[in-house]
């Protein structure tokens, strides 16, 4: 890698740290924890997946985070619905809830649970309504079988964390 691209890379994970600190919650939000989850074929090119959180999942929110299902063939790949506002990394709904295949790395930092490695883009149709979160994904979207069981986190800002400076944490 250049040394003109390797500095650009290294502002724009500095500028996205930057951006996001302000907005880290000191703990998770009353809505991120999950209550119940499921995933369900909804027919042989669509997945419905779905969150029951503790309280009321709202719309726009200052927290950083979401909710996170994990693939069957191991922890190190997840596919999430999250919001984090002022990090624009999403063709479909940037600014609000939308999804992502992401990749973690555990063990790499004592800073998060895991660390951030790489991420996708996956457009999905997602509903919040009250304290339930659904997601229509085409499995096309989906790089493998999903857990049914869910997790919430919250997106921590992590130096230990090569590459991206961003961490994860469990609620």
């Amino acid at each position: 890698m250049t040394l003109k691209k390797t500095f650009t890379v290294s502002l724009v994970v500095a500028l996205a740290a930057f951006m996001i600190m302000p907005a880290m919650a000191t703990g998770p939000a009353s809505w991120q924890h999950v209550v119940s989850s499921s995933v369900n074929s909804k027919n042989s090119q669509t997945s419905t997946l779905s969150v029951v959180a503790s309280d009321n999942i709202p719309r726009h929110t200052d927290v950083l985070g979401g909710f996170a299902w994990i693939y069957s063939s191991g922890p190190s790949t997840v596919f999430v619905a999250v919001t984090h506002n002022g990090v624009r990394d999403s063709n479909q709904n940037p600014d609000g809830w939308h999804a992502h295949n992401v990749n973690l790395a555990f063990g790499a930092s004592p800073g998060s649970n895991a660390c951030i490695t790489g991420l996708s883009d996956a457009n999905v149709g997602l509903s919040i309504q009250g304290d339930t979160l659904s997601m229509n994904v085409r499995n096309s979207e989906l790089t493998g079988t999903l857990s049914s069981t869910a997790v919430a986190f919250t997106i921590v800002p992590d130096p230990g964390c090569a590459g991206t400076g961003l961490g994860v944490n469990v609620s």
